[in-house]
């Protein structure tokens, strides 16, 4: 079925829930699985919401790794190009999907595509990894982005209740040796910072894009007591306590044009 659907030419999001189920079948005995039925239904989300603001050419998703997300797109019929620091990670998911994923790193070196070629960028779930430069990749998504051309930005919200409570009982905002120790489990930072919407907002504020839209979700309750506990309280406090912010931004200038630190 996966082989099949694979051959859809243009982008047909109403059947996104045929999509990720022929795709769970694939990816239930490869490496991920447990990746990809975490954030399952944020995948559905943001499918959802590239089907509102997607008008044509091709989608360029910064971070591509593990592949879901981009899988998922390209069976939908988007024309998606990713960037990776090390996409052979996955590179199975790659090779039976043909996916076109090119190695970079965002926060050293010039991405690899010329001044305005995209309409349509994601950066989703990235920037909380990055430690070096987040503004000099910011700099070039501005740079191969053409005018007014949209961003889609999701990240960790710092102040959602599960952080807020951490923080309260002394345990900080994350655990930095599980965070550092990514790099050599994963081949990729955790988090090394997440954000507030003001932060997000300065961020994309001082690399010339401007804010149009933002929500506060969280996608994913196990069926556990905790899970359940989560369910009542995300449902009891306001949106912006929720864990993930999903920012839509458009492009309204060219950003300063920055160096990579080395």
């Amino acid at each position: 079925m996966v082989e099949r659907m694979d051959t859809i030419k243009s982008p047909d999001t109403n059947r996104i829930d045929e999509v990720l189920e022929n795709y769970e079948q694939f990816i239930r005995h490869q490496v991920g699985y447990g990746d990809f039925l975490r954030h399952r239904n944020r995948y559905k989300s943001d499918v959802n919401i590239i089907k509102t603001f997607y008008k044509d050419g091709e989608i360029l998703e910064i971070g591509s790794v593990p592949c879901h997300l981009t899988t998922i797109l390209k069976l939908l019929g988007y024309p998606v190009i990713g960037v990776d620091l090390h996409p052979f990670r996955y590179q199975s998911i790659i090779d039976k999907f043909k996916l076109n994923i090119k190695k970079c790193d965002i926060e050293r070196t010039h991405l690899p595509f010329s001044d305005g070629k995209f309409k349509f960028i994601l950066f989703n779930e990235v920037i909380e990894h990055l430690r070096i430069d987040p503004l000099f990749a910011l700099s070039e998504i501005n740079r191969v982005l053409s005018n007014n051309g949209k961003l889609m930005l999701t990240t960790p919200n710092l102040y959602s209740i599960q952080q807020i409570v951490r923080f309260l009982i002394g345990r900080g905002f994350g655990d930095p040796v599980s965070e550092f120790t990514k790099l050599r489990r994963l081949g990729h930072m955790g988090h090394i910072r997440e954000y507030s919407h003001t932060d997000i907002k300065r961020f994309l504020a001082a690399n010339n894009f401007k804010i149009e839209s933002v929500s506060y979700k969280h996608y994913y309750y196990p069926k556990t007591k905790r899970g359940m506990v989560a369910y009542i309280l995300f449902h009891l406090f306001p949106s912006r306590f929720r864990s993930y912010q999903v920012v839509l931004a458009k492009k309204v200038g060219p950003a300063n044009t920055l160096k990579p630190l080395f």
